[in-house]
């Protein structure tokens, strides 16, 4: 299934083919504990049709909503921006970079099919540990943050407001693993007002799929789902923990342009990275202008 997977026994509801619906079907059916003989006697359908939607095959569409509704089961029908908010608040995001490849090798093998980034916005994902700061902030019960560095909280930050003062259509989303803590309102404000009015989302109840969490890609899976869901054409993430970028994308290595893997005791303070975050600048807003 080609979408967040954070645990086997609450998979995705997004059905992004018929393969993945037929899985839905049957894993309803098996939740209520019926066989598939008596499945289909109670819905009213025969066992071939009942067995065909499970199995991916196409039948005809008066059918397929007898045996949704006989099932208790429900399809929406949205647009994708909305599919991605109604997707987070049960807890699940959607790779549409996947999507878009199961769907090309369902019914065209030969070829791919592209995902449409039509939104042009030059966006920066920004997390706060290891990034605008050196270290990694430690919240007590009482939402304090010191780092277990000892160093100033944002120390850094400067730089970063700086680098996007010529630029004022940047928006920002913040990753930082504050947010699993603290209101997203609170997080946004510690940041400077330059910053703090450009913030535009986060990535807040956001959960990785199952396998990226285990592996220790999480937050990269997470930024790529978000980045692909809001159809981002221009976006870079700047984050200490954003690993194995290769393994995502249709093409190894095609996403590695869109990250800057920061040194935690560095961040944006890396002249290196102050300089990828510069070209990007340059190459996005050319590309606007054009």
């Amino acid at each position: 299934m080609h979408a967040s997977a954070q645990s086997p026994d609450k998979p995705s509801p997004l059905a992004s083919n018929l393969r993945t619906l037929g899985q839905l079907v049957q894993n309803r059916r098996l939740a209520c504990k019926l066989n598939i003989v008596d499945a289909a006697d109670s819905i009213g359908v025969s066992r071939s049709v009942l067995t065909r939607i499970e199995n991916g095959k196409s039948v005809r569409t008066e059918r397929l909503f007898k045996v949704l509704t006989g099932l208790g089961l429900a399809m929406l029908v949205m647009p994708k921006s909305d599919a991605e908010d109604a997707l987070q608040a049960v807890g699940h995001s959607a790779n549409w970079y996947d999507v878009a490849t199961s769907q090309s090798s369902a019914t065209r093998s030969d070829t791919k099919t592209s995902l449409v980034l039509d939104r042009t916005t030059p966006t920066l994902f920004v997390d706060y540990d290891g990034t605008l700061h050196a270290g990694h902030g430690l919240i007590d019960e009482a939402g304090q943050i010191t780092l277990d560095t000892g160093r100033p909280l944002f120390e850094f930050v400067q730089l970063l407001v700086a680098l996007l003062a010529p630029y004022p259509s940047v928006e920002i989303v913040l990753t930082t693993s504050w947010l699993q803590k603290l209101p997203a309102d609170k997080v946004i404000s510690y940041l400077p007002a330059e910053l703090a009015r450009r913030v535009v989302g986060t990535t807040q109840g956001r959960k990785p799929r199952f396998s990226y969490l285990l592996d220790g890609t999480g937050r990269t899976d997470i930024i790529i789902c978000y980045a692909f869901g809001k159809r981002l054409k221009h976006w870079m993430a700047l984050d200490d923990s954003v690993y194995g970028v290769d393994h995502f994308g249709r093409e190894p290595g095609e996403l590695a342009q869109n990250f800057v893997l920061l040194d935690s005791m560095l961040g944006i303070s890396d002249k290196g990275a102050q300089q990828r975050i510069l070209e990007w600048l340059v190459e996005v807003h050319k590309d606007s202008n054009t």
